[in-house]
Protein backbone atom coordinates (compact mmCIF):
# COMPACT_ATOMS: atom_id res chain seq x y z
CA UNK A 1 0.00 0.00 0.00
CA UNK A 2 1.01 3.53 -0.59
CA UNK A 3 0.79 6.24 2.13
CA UNK A 4 -0.46 9.86 -0.01
CA UNK A 5 -0.25 12.32 2.81
CA UNK A 6 -1.78 15.97 1.97
CA UNK A 7 -0.90 19.13 4.38
CA UNK A 8 -3.97 21.19 3.49
CA UNK A 9 -3.93 25.27 4.85
CA UNK A 10 -6.64 27.74 3.39
CA UNK A 11 -6.12 25.84 -0.27
CA UNK A 12 -9.94 25.49 -0.69
CA UNK A 13 -10.32 26.82 -4.12
CA UNK A 14 -8.05 23.86 -5.81
CA UNK A 15 -7.97 21.10 -2.92
CA UNK A 16 -11.03 19.26 -4.73
CA UNK A 17 -7.99 18.95 -7.49
CA UNK A 18 -5.78 17.75 -5.64
CA UNK A 19 -7.81 14.76 -3.86
CA UNK A 20 -9.83 14.17 -7.50
CA UNK A 21 -6.26 13.59 -8.19
CA UNK A 22 -6.03 10.92 -5.81
CA UNK A 23 -9.18 9.32 -5.99
CA UNK A 24 -8.22 8.83 -9.73
CA UNK A 25 -4.93 7.00 -9.67
CA UNK A 26 -4.67 3.99 -11.58
CA UNK A 27 -3.16 1.95 -8.81
CA UNK A 28 -5.59 1.58 -6.28
CA UNK A 29 -4.36 0.18 -3.22
CA UNK A 30 -3.56 3.41 -1.06
CA UNK A 31 -4.28 5.76 1.77
CA UNK A 32 -4.96 9.28 1.88
CA UNK A 33 -3.90 10.97 4.99
CA UNK A 34 -5.46 15.11 4.78
CA UNK A 35 -3.57 17.57 7.41
CA UNK A 36 -5.60 20.41 8.28
CA UNK A 37 -3.08 22.13 9.47
CA UNK A 38 -5.83 24.99 11.48
CA UNK A 39 -7.26 26.48 7.78
CA UNK A 40 -9.15 29.60 8.69
CA UNK A 41 -11.11 29.93 5.57
CA UNK A 42 -14.67 28.61 5.06
CA UNK A 43 -14.16 27.40 1.40
CA UNK A 44 -11.00 25.28 2.52
CA UNK A 45 -13.50 23.58 5.45
CA UNK A 46 -16.78 23.17 3.26
CA UNK A 47 -14.20 21.09 1.23
CA UNK A 48 -12.83 19.00 3.77
CA UNK A 49 -16.13 18.10 5.13
CA UNK A 50 -17.25 16.90 1.78
CA UNK A 51 -14.28 14.79 1.44
CA UNK A 52 -14.49 13.69 4.62
CA UNK A 53 -17.54 11.62 3.65
CA UNK A 54 -16.68 10.67 0.76
CA UNK A 55 -14.28 7.20 0.88
CA UNK A 56 -12.71 5.31 4.06
CA UNK A 57 -9.44 5.35 2.37
CA UNK A 58 -8.86 8.90 3.60
CA UNK A 59 -7.65 10.06 6.61
CA UNK A 60 -8.41 13.38 8.29
CA UNK A 61 -5.98 14.71 10.77
CA UNK A 62 -6.88 18.20 12.35
CA UNK A 63 -4.60 20.53 14.20
CA UNK A 64 -5.65 22.60 16.56
CA UNK A 65 -2.97 25.41 15.96
CA UNK A 66 -1.21 26.08 12.35
CA UNK A 67 1.70 24.47 12.68
CA UNK A 68 3.85 24.39 9.11
CA UNK A 69 4.14 21.66 6.29
CA UNK A 70 6.96 20.46 7.66
CA UNK A 71 5.06 19.68 11.24
CA UNK A 72 1.70 18.62 9.10
CA UNK A 73 4.01 15.58 7.65
CA UNK A 74 5.28 14.49 9.90
CA UNK A 75 1.99 14.22 12.15
CA UNK A 76 0.64 12.15 9.01
CA UNK A 77 3.91 10.05 8.81
CA UNK A 78 2.95 8.82 12.40
CA UNK A 79 0.00 7.25 11.09
CA UNK A 80 1.32 6.17 7.74
CA UNK A 81 0.31 2.32 7.23
CA UNK A 82 1.48 2.13 3.78
CA UNK A 83 4.90 0.45 2.74
CA UNK A 84 5.85 3.63 0.51
CA UNK A 85 4.93 7.22 1.19
CA UNK A 86 4.60 10.43 -1.16
CA UNK A 87 3.57 13.40 -0.11
CA UNK A 88 1.36 16.35 -2.72
CA UNK A 89 0.84 19.56 -1.69
CA UNK A 90 -3.04 20.69 -1.41
CA UNK A 91 -2.76 23.30 -4.38
CA UNK A 92 -0.75 20.19 -6.57
CA UNK A 93 -2.17 16.97 -8.26
CA UNK A 94 -0.65 13.86 -9.02
CA UNK A 95 -1.23 12.43 -13.28
CA UNK A 96 -3.18 9.36 -12.64
CA UNK A 97 -0.59 6.74 -13.36
CA UNK A 98 1.59 8.88 -10.97
CA UNK A 99 1.21 6.03 -7.87
CA UNK A 100 1.61 2.99 -10.30
CA UNK A 101 4.57 3.88 -12.44
CA UNK A 102 6.73 4.80 -9.51
CA UNK A 103 5.61 2.07 -7.53
CA UNK A 104 6.51 -0.51 -10.37
CA UNK A 105 10.02 1.06 -10.74
CA UNK A 106 10.66 0.64 -7.49
CA UNK A 107 9.94 -2.98 -7.30
CA UNK A 108 11.50 -3.63 -10.71
CA UNK A 109 15.04 -2.30 -9.26
CA UNK A 110 14.56 -2.68 -5.66
CA UNK A 111 15.15 1.22 -5.30
CA UNK A 112 14.33 3.16 -1.69
CA UNK A 113 13.37 6.23 -3.81
CA UNK A 114 12.02 6.54 -7.01
CA UNK A 115 11.23 10.26 -8.50
CA UNK A 116 9.56 11.38 -11.53
CA UNK A 117 9.15 14.77 -13.69
CA UNK A 118 7.54 17.53 -13.03
CA UNK A 119 5.21 19.70 -14.60
CA UNK A 120 5.43 23.42 -13.09
CA UNK A 121 1.65 25.03 -13.98
CA UNK A 122 1.56 28.74 -13.96
CA UNK A 123 -1.50 31.46 -13.69
CA UNK A 124 -3.77 28.99 -12.89
CA UNK A 125 -3.28 26.84 -16.22
CA UNK A 126 -2.67 29.43 -18.57
CA UNK A 127 0.60 28.00 -19.43
CA UNK A 128 3.21 25.17 -18.39
CA UNK A 129 6.66 23.74 -18.48
CA UNK A 130 8.03 20.37 -17.47
CA UNK A 131 11.32 19.97 -16.41
CA UNK A 132 14.70 18.75 -18.68
CA UNK A 133 14.80 15.18 -19.24
CA UNK A 134 17.84 14.58 -20.63
CA UNK A 135 20.04 14.58 -17.56
CA UNK A 136 22.77 11.38 -16.95
CA UNK A 137 20.78 10.39 -14.14
CA UNK A 138 17.37 9.87 -15.67
CA UNK A 139 16.23 6.11 -16.50
CA UNK A 140 19.43 4.26 -14.10
CA UNK A 141 19.87 2.95 -10.93
CA UNK A 142 22.01 4.91 -8.83
CA UNK A 143 23.72 2.76 -5.92
CA UNK A 144 24.75 4.09 -2.32
CA UNK A 145 28.30 4.93 -2.98
CA UNK A 146 27.39 6.81 -6.60
CA UNK A 147 25.02 8.98 -4.66
CA UNK A 148 26.99 9.54 -1.90
CA UNK A 149 29.96 10.27 -4.01
CA UNK A 150 28.21 12.30 -7.18
CA UNK A 151 24.86 13.69 -6.06
CA UNK A 152 25.30 14.37 -1.96
CA UNK A 153 26.22 17.98 -3.08
CA UNK A 154 22.87 18.42 -4.91
CA UNK A 155 21.56 19.68 -1.44
CA UNK A 156 24.35 22.65 -0.52
CA UNK A 157 23.97 24.78 -3.40
CA UNK A 158 25.05 22.52 -6.05
CA UNK A 159 21.57 21.77 -8.49
CA UNK A 160 21.94 17.80 -10.01
CA UNK A 161 19.52 15.51 -8.29
CA UNK A 162 15.72 16.88 -7.28
CA UNK A 163 16.15 17.85 -3.55
CA UNK A 164 11.97 18.98 -2.87
CA UNK A 165 9.72 15.64 -1.65
CA UNK A 166 7.42 16.33 -5.08
CA UNK A 167 7.52 13.68 -7.95
CA UNK A 168 8.98 11.51 -4.95
CA UNK A 169 8.09 8.11 -3.69
CA UNK A 170 9.92 6.29 -1.11
CA UNK A 171 9.85 3.42 1.74
CA UNK A 172 8.36 4.53 4.59
CA UNK A 173 11.01 2.50 6.53
CA UNK A 174 13.29 5.15 5.51
CA UNK A 175 11.93 7.53 7.76
CA UNK A 176 12.44 4.88 10.65
CA UNK A 177 16.03 4.34 9.55
CA UNK A 178 16.91 8.43 8.81
CA UNK A 179 15.79 9.15 12.39
CA UNK A 180 14.11 12.24 10.47
CA UNK A 181 12.76 15.09 12.34
CA UNK A 182 10.48 17.65 11.74
CA UNK A 183 12.97 21.19 10.95
CA UNK A 184 10.34 23.89 11.80
CA UNK A 185 11.89 25.89 8.70
CA UNK A 186 9.29 27.53 6.60
CA UNK A 187 10.65 26.81 3.55
CA UNK A 188 13.65 24.69 2.68
CA UNK A 189 12.15 21.92 5.07
CA UNK A 190 11.89 19.44 2.01
CA UNK A 191 15.35 20.27 1.17
CA UNK A 192 16.41 18.61 4.66
CA UNK A 193 13.99 15.73 4.60
CA UNK A 194 15.05 14.49 1.61
CA UNK A 195 18.59 15.31 2.87
CA UNK A 196 18.57 13.31 6.15
CA UNK A 197 16.85 10.51 4.55
CA UNK A 198 19.80 10.63 1.60
CA UNK A 199 22.48 8.78 3.10
CA UNK A 200 20.31 5.93 3.70
CA UNK A 201 18.78 5.27 0.31
CA UNK A 202 20.98 2.19 -1.02
CA UNK A 203 19.25 2.13 -4.61
CA UNK A 204 17.89 5.51 -6.03
CA UNK A 205 15.91 5.52 -9.66
CA UNK A 206 14.29 8.60 -11.97
CA UNK A 207 12.12 8.16 -13.97
CA UNK A 208 11.31 9.68 -17.53
CA UNK A 209 7.73 10.41 -16.80
CA UNK A 210 5.56 13.16 -15.66
CA UNK A 211 3.99 11.89 -12.43
CA UNK A 212 3.42 15.44 -10.69
CA UNK A 213 1.54 19.08 -11.79
CA UNK A 214 3.28 21.80 -9.39
CA UNK A 215 1.13 24.90 -9.09
CA UNK A 216 3.32 27.70 -9.41
CA UNK A 217 1.46 30.49 -7.40
CA UNK A 218 1.68 33.93 -7.35
CA UNK A 219 4.16 35.10 -4.93
CA UNK A 220 2.39 36.02 -1.93
CA UNK A 221 5.03 37.93 -0.21
CA UNK A 222 4.37 39.90 2.82
CA UNK A 223 5.80 42.49 5.34
CA UNK A 224 6.14 39.65 8.39
CA UNK A 225 7.17 36.53 5.97
CA UNK A 226 9.45 38.93 3.84
CA UNK A 227 10.71 40.09 7.56
CA UNK A 228 11.34 36.52 8.89
CA UNK A 229 12.58 35.34 5.79
CA UNK A 230 16.64 36.01 6.64
CA UNK A 231 16.20 34.08 9.86
CA UNK A 232 15.07 31.09 8.35
CA UNK A 233 17.45 31.29 5.62
CA UNK A 234 20.33 31.33 7.98
CA UNK A 235 18.57 28.62 10.02
CA UNK A 236 18.51 26.46 6.73
CA UNK A 237 22.31 27.72 6.32
CA UNK A 238 23.29 26.47 10.37
CA UNK A 239 21.39 23.14 9.47
CA UNK A 240 23.10 22.01 6.40
CA UNK A 241 26.56 23.26 7.89
CA UNK A 242 25.97 21.27 10.62
CA UNK A 243 25.37 18.21 8.69
CA UNK A 244 28.39 19.60 6.45
CA UNK A 245 30.98 19.14 9.38
CA UNK A 246 29.96 16.15 10.73
CA UNK A 247 29.81 14.24 7.69
CA UNK A 248 33.28 16.29 7.13
CA UNK A 249 32.16 16.85 3.75
CA UNK A 250 34.36 19.78 2.62
CA UNK A 251 33.67 20.35 -1.01
CA UNK A 252 30.12 20.83 0.20
CA UNK A 253 31.27 23.74 2.75
CA UNK A 254 32.55 25.91 -0.26
CA UNK A 255 29.28 25.94 -1.93
CA UNK A 256 26.95 26.05 1.16
CA UNK A 257 28.83 29.74 1.78
CA UNK A 258 27.61 30.72 -1.91
CA UNK A 259 24.50 29.82 -1.15
CA UNK A 260 24.37 31.87 2.00
CA UNK A 261 25.51 35.02 -0.37
CA UNK A 262 22.61 34.14 -2.80
CA UNK A 263 20.39 34.08 -0.12
CA UNK A 264 21.94 37.68 0.56
CA UNK A 265 20.92 38.56 -2.77
CA UNK A 266 17.76 36.94 -2.67
CA UNK A 267 16.56 38.98 -0.05
CA UNK A 268 17.63 41.99 -1.56
CA UNK A 269 16.17 41.40 -4.94
CA UNK A 270 12.62 40.27 -3.31
CA UNK A 271 12.49 43.53 -1.23
CA UNK A 272 12.98 45.93 -4.32
CA UNK A 273 10.10 43.97 -6.09
CA UNK A 274 7.66 44.19 -3.20
CA UNK A 275 8.45 46.73 -0.68
CA UNK A 276 10.93 48.93 -2.99
CA UNK A 277 9.55 52.48 -1.07
CA UNK A 278 10.71 50.90 2.44
CA UNK A 279 14.15 51.68 1.94
CA UNK A 280 15.66 52.32 5.15
CA UNK A 281 13.61 49.29 6.76
CA UNK A 282 14.96 46.99 4.06
CA UNK A 283 18.48 47.82 4.84
CA UNK A 284 17.41 47.96 8.68
CA UNK A 285 16.55 44.12 8.46
CA UNK A 286 19.47 42.98 6.68
CA UNK A 287 21.81 45.27 8.93
CA UNK A 288 20.33 43.50 12.19
CA UNK A 289 20.57 40.03 10.79
CA UNK A 290 24.61 41.09 9.37
CA UNK A 291 25.15 40.47 13.04
CA UNK A 292 24.76 36.95 13.42
CA UNK A 293 28.44 35.22 13.70
CA UNK A 294 27.86 33.01 10.79
CA UNK A 295 28.04 35.72 8.26
CA UNK A 296 31.85 36.33 9.15
CA UNK A 297 32.48 32.50 7.57
CA UNK A 298 31.88 33.65 4.05
CA UNK A 299 35.39 35.93 4.78
CA UNK A 300 37.25 32.84 3.43
CA UNK A 301 35.49 33.48 -0.41
CA UNK A 302 38.13 35.92 -0.88
CA UNK A 303 40.96 32.87 -1.36
CA UNK A 304 38.88 30.92 -3.38
CA UNK A 305 38.18 31.39 -7.62
CA UNK A 306 33.83 32.96 -6.46
CA UNK A 307 33.41 35.25 -8.96
CA UNK A 308 31.18 37.90 -6.51
CA UNK A 309 34.21 37.43 -3.68
CA UNK A 310 34.02 41.23 -3.17
CA UNK A 311 30.19 40.92 -2.36
CA UNK A 312 30.93 38.19 0.06
CA UNK A 313 33.54 40.37 1.59
CA UNK A 314 30.73 43.12 2.45
CA UNK A 315 28.63 40.62 3.64
CA UNK A 316 31.03 39.53 5.99
CA UNK A 317 31.80 43.13 7.25
CA UNK A 318 28.27 43.73 7.87
CA UNK A 319 28.15 46.25 5.35
CA UNK A 320 24.30 45.79 4.86
CA UNK A 321 23.94 49.80 2.91
CA UNK A 322 26.56 48.75 0.48
CA UNK A 323 25.14 45.50 -0.36
CA UNK A 324 22.10 46.88 -0.97
CA UNK A 325 23.43 49.27 -2.86
CA UNK A 326 24.76 47.40 -5.27
CA UNK A 327 21.82 45.17 -6.14
CA UNK A 328 19.74 48.48 -6.30
CA UNK A 329 22.44 49.58 -9.69
CA UNK A 330 22.09 45.63 -10.68
CA UNK A 331 18.67 45.95 -10.43
CA UNK A 332 18.69 49.52 -12.82
CA UNK A 333 20.53 47.59 -15.34
CA UNK A 334 18.83 44.73 -15.72
CA UNK A 335 17.28 44.24 -19.23
CA UNK A 336 14.76 45.56 -20.67
CA UNK A 337 12.82 42.42 -21.31
CA UNK A 338 13.26 40.76 -17.06
CA UNK A 339 12.43 44.29 -15.99
CA UNK A 340 8.78 43.61 -17.74
CA UNK A 341 8.41 40.33 -16.57
CA UNK A 342 8.90 41.70 -12.83
CA UNK A 343 6.83 44.17 -13.68
CA UNK A 344 3.99 42.17 -14.81
CA UNK A 345 4.51 39.82 -11.34
CA UNK A 346 4.60 42.93 -9.32
CA UNK A 347 0.99 43.59 -10.31
CA UNK A 348 -0.59 40.01 -10.75
CA UNK A 349 0.71 40.51 -6.57
CA UNK A 350 -1.46 43.24 -6.02
CA UNK A 351 -4.97 41.82 -7.81
CA UNK A 352 -4.36 38.38 -6.24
Amino acid sequence: MVSVIVPVYNTGKVLNKCLRSVVQQTYTDWECIVVNDCSTDTVTMQVLEKWRKCSSKFIFIDKPVNEGVDMARFSALAMAKGDYVTFVDSDDWLEPHALEVMLAKSIETDADVVVGRMRKVYLGGLFSKSDISTSEWIEKVISHDELMEKYYISFFGVNILPVNVCAFMCRRSLFQLSNAKPSGLKFGEDLILHMNLFPHIKRYYAIDKIVYNYRHGLPGISDKYLDSWLENARKLYEIKMQVLRNANYEKGIYYQKIELVNYIKSYINTSLRYRQRQREKNIDVLQKELSYPIYKDLATLIDTQYKDASFAILIANGKADECYSIMEQNAKMMPIKQKIVNCILGLLHKWH
